[in-house]
């Protein structure tokens, strides 16, 4: 047969997964039966049934490179990546991936869905932990902030009466060096005054006693002196 010739940029296709329903046989039991997923493609050395078989055959989904077709269109020259190369019938080819393989992909999405919600729904629990946490820590903070506050509002108290006492320790011994100085005069005064009234009791003294002597010396003269009976009266 003339081959049709090649493209020059090598299209990729894959095995096509048929579904072929199969016929009970006569005289079995009649009993529920299905068709096998796994079809195998012989690969042959040239584009026809006749040719030499190269490979048993290829599993449905393997992918294959697709390099000539026959003049028929009936058959295609193919290489799979191990480098098989070969000719099979074109039926079995088809250019999107078969159902099996997009399953497959489906179930791999689905196990790292499935993996990821696990992984989230872990997060979250400790998230969720880590919430319960913090709305314990925050609650204790409340707590100590509200004690704190008390205290601090009591010791605003206290200091304030501390700094009335201290006003008024400050006034009371302001009061108190006032009275003792006021003391210290009084007692500066009083002495003073003893002094005047003992230099006063000395003048005193001092004027009586002159006052006696003069007493004494002029009061004589002062009286007239009886005249003595002589003998001629």
């Amino acid at each position: 047969m003339r081959l049709r010739s090649a493209n020059t940029v090598c299209s990729l296709r894959v095995l096509f997964l048929p579904v072929v329903l199969m016929a009970h046989s006569i005289g079995m039991a009649q009993e529920t039966q299905y068709v096998s997923d796994k079809v195998l493609v012989p690969v042959r050395s040239g584009a026809g049934a006749d040719y030499r078989i190269v490979n048993r055959g290829l599993p449905s989904g393997t992918a294959l490179l697709v390099f000539a077709e026959s003049d028929d269109g009936e058959w295609a020259e193919i290489e799979t990546r191990g480098g098989t190369r070969g000719w099979i019938p074109s039926q079995y080819l088809q250019q999107e991936p078969p159902a099996a393989l997009l399953i497959n992909d489906l179930r791999v999405e689905l196990e790292q869905a499935r993996a990821e919600r696990d992984r989230v729904v872990s997060q979250l629990n400790q998230s969720s932990t880590e919430v319960d946490e913090a709305d314990e820590t925050i609650i204790g903070l409340t707590t100590t902030i509200e004690r704190t506050q008390a205290e601090l509002t009591e010791i605003k108290r206290v200091s304030a009466a501390a700094l009335d006492l201290d006003l008024m320790n400050q006034q009371l011994v302001a009061e108190l060096e006032s009275g003792r100085s006021s003391a210290d005069l009084l007692r500066l005064e009083n002495v003073r005054l003893r002094e005047r009234i003992a230099n006063n009791q000395m003048m005193d003294g001092a004027l009586a006693v002159l006052l006696g002597v003069i007493l004494a010396v002029v009061a004589p003269r002062l009286w007239p002196r009886k005249k003595r009976p002589d003998g001629w009266s």
